[in-house]
């Protein structure tokens, strides 16, 4: 007869919570320090004009 598979220790759930946190805290500094590069430029909105034009219902005379 074959021998059963060890039994695998399970994670805690505050291990997971602390290393999604930290991604989150390093993800956080990622985007700040873009948008504070100097490089940074604010992005035109896509479609800007057909939007507004969308949003036109009436046309007052």
């Amino acid at each position: 007869m074959s021998k059963r598979p060890t039994p695998k220790k399970r994670r805690a759930k505050s291990t997971g919570n602390t290393q999604y946190s930290v991604y989150v805290q390093k993800q956080q500094k990622r985007l700040t320090d873009v948008q504070a590069s100097p490089y940074a430029v604010i992005a035109p909105p896509k479609n800007g004009e057909e939007k507004a034009l969308k949003g036109i219902t009436k046309i007052k005379a």
